[in-house]
């Protein structure tokens, strides 16, 4: 018996799948004949993104939702309209959920910090899954079929682990994990994981990267692997959650060996 392809004809809403590691796993699930509904904060970028993935797959399924996800005000309707959305253009329930949406850590030193800056990164890292979870709990099988074979794929951080200097927002990416268990119980058989990636060679490393082109060689350095990590190497991570039945309520790290360094 031939392997099976487990995310042929999947129906896939991938929250941040514009960018960074959300686009590279809207690839990798285009690759393997899934339909994708990715998510941007723009409608330009948006645009943008989804037309190039269909650049890449001319015969594939890609469509796309532009949604703001900074207020808590609006947040809950707002990821509601775009499981809403997804669901009506990939023509059913969804198979799988992935979310890789962020915002920017503050910076803050920790004698500076107030109630507002602390709580900022909560907002699209941490009440966002949730409230994912909170719509697919509130409508059985609407949203996501409830059944072992799907699946909910959070996004979490190396330095939530061996956190640095200056970056206390961080907190946030650990919560992720601790949630990832949770929603792991509360929604089974539906499976839920957490990818906690390391340094990847993201659009948002490129800015990092300007004006110090020795940061690289020392990313590089950090790790085992003395490499950094790619969009589409972290994406086959994502991939093997959609994929593996057995996998619920775990964190899969993807760091190049750097907590090893």
């Amino acid at each position: 018996m031939a392997h099976p392809n487990f995310l042929l004809n999947s129906r896939i809403l991938i929250i941040g799948g514009s960018s960074g590691l959300g686009f590279a796993v809207a690839s990798g699930a285009l690759a393997n004949g899934s339909k994708v509904h990715v998510t941007s904060a723009t409608a330009e970028k948006l645009s943008t993104k989804t037309a190039q993935l269909q650049s890449l797959y001319p015969s594939a399924h890609v469509s796309g939702s532009a949604v703001d996800l900074s207020s808590t005000e609006t947040l809950a309707t707002n990821l509601q309209t775009v499981l809403d959305a997804a669901v009506k253009e990939t023509g059913e329930s969804l198979d799988h959920i992935v979310y890789t949406a962020g915002n920017s850590l503050p910076t803050t030193p920790l004698a500076e910090m107030t109630v507002t800056t602390a709580l900022s990164p909560f907002t699209v890292r941490f009440l966002g899954p949730l409230l994912v979870a909170k719509h697919v709990a509130a409508n059985p099988g609407k949203y996501l079929n409830a059944v072992a074979a799907s699946s909910i794929t959070l996004t979490s951080g190396a330095m939530a682990h061996r956190p640095r200097r200056g970056v206390v927002g961080i907190g946030a990416a650990g919560a992720v994990e601790v949630l990832t268990k949770s929603l792991a119980v509360e929604l089974a058989p539906i499976r839920v994981n957490v990818i906690i990636p390391g340094t990847v060679h993201t659009e948002f490393v490129d800015k990092m990267l300007v004006g110090k082109p020795d940061m690289l060689n020392v990313f590089k350095a950090g790790s085992l692997t003395k490499e950094l990590g790619t969009p589409e190497g972290a994406a086959e991570a994502y991939m093997f959650c959609m994929r593996s039945a057995l996998a619920t309520g775990q964190g899969f790290t993807i760091d190049n060996g750097r907590w090893l360094v």
